[in-house]
């Protein structure tokens, strides 16, 4: 018999946002990662395994910084996008506005999530304005389109909602229900495509750090929690699939001395097992865009989980 080969390997995890340089803008970016790359080359690690980086856009505020509660499976965090990576603005004292706030920023000993988001947010609208039409028409965009539209559509209309109601939590919508003819019917809308636009920079810009940590023999972990926000594109669109009326958490024990409530509704597995589970399989497909291997967090969870009514 074949003798099998017992790999070692010894790695380090972090979270995106803590990998901050002078490059980035306040916060640790995709662009970064081959940075800890490098130093994972040099210390002889191998893996590198990086906490959720889906993205957590909810309320605009510092609670969105929790990377366990994101709004969509699929998508990518735009905190972690790189400006520079995705054009200059035209308007060169706009450009020295950002690049002041940029030092400021860089220069603070915690991230303020709150400024970083929003001056990333107004950077990217300027950028949109100036090169969202010849980036959408691009050959290269309109592959990604193609192999991501079954999430990216009804990711970029639930964030159009989100941002018009003011909340992620589609109950409080006005006359708006999740159909395919809703998602079709705002085709063309510069909004909605804003979102298009940041999804693409980002998975370039992704891909390109994963190709370096190839590149350097270098692992990257994903992370994968087990649950869903139930103010997610997720449960606005595949409600069925989910108990949206329980919720998951843990019994009492020495942790915790009541339980933990961790409010994001369980699977339905039997409704899941209809479609051979083909929301779990595009999820897990998806992440192997980028990483090699996964955390699944919370793996006891596909065979018991507490539910709280």
């Amino acid at each position: 018999a074949d003798k099998v080969s017992h790999w070692r390997g010894a790695g380090v995890a972090i979270p995106v946002f803590s990998l901050r340089s002078k490059k980035g803008f306040g916060i640790g970016e995709f662009a970064d990662i081959p940075l800890m790359v490098d130093w994972a080359e040099r210390t002889g690690m191998c893996i590198i395994q990086l906490l959720p980086v889906n993205d957590t856009t909810m309320t605009r505020t510092w609670t969105d910084s929790y990377p366990y509660n994101a709004n969509s499976t699929f998508a990518l965090h735009p905190a972690y996008i790189n400006l520079d990576a995705v054009g200059k603005l035209s308007d060169k004292e706009k450009m020295k506005e950002f690049h002041a706030l940029q030092k400021e920023l860089n220069a603070l000993p915690q991230i303020d999530y709150e400024r970083v988001t929003k001056a990333k947010w107004d950077y990217l609208r300027l950028i949109f304005a100036e090169k969202g039409a010849k980036t959408l028409a691009s050959s290269a965009f309109k592959a990604f389109f193609n192999d991501n539209s079954y999430w990216l559509r009804p990711y970029a209309a639930f964030c159009y909602f989100r941002d018009m109601f003011g909340t992620p939590d589609f109950n409080r919508w006005k006359d708006v229900t999740y159909s395919p003819e809703l998602v079709d019917s705002l085709d063309g809308n510069t909004d909605v495509a804003f979102h298009y636009f940041i999804q693409y920079h980002l998975h370039i810009q992704l891909k390109k750090a994963v190709d370096y940590a190839h590149a350097h023999g270098i692992t990257l972990k994903g992370d994968i929690p087990i649950g869903i926000s139930r103010t997610s594109v997720d449960a606005w669109v595949y409600p069925h699939l989910f108990h949206m009326n329980g919720q998951a958490g843990a019994p009492p024990d020495a942790f915790a001395t009541d339980g933990q409530n961790w409010g994001f509704p369980t699977y339905n597995w039997e409704e899941m097992a209809k479609d051979n589970y083909q929301w779990f399989r595009n999820r897990f497909q998806k992440m192997s865009d980028y990483f090699d291997a996964y955390r699944i967090d919370h793996l006891l969870g596909f065979f018991r989980i507490w539910e709280i009514p």
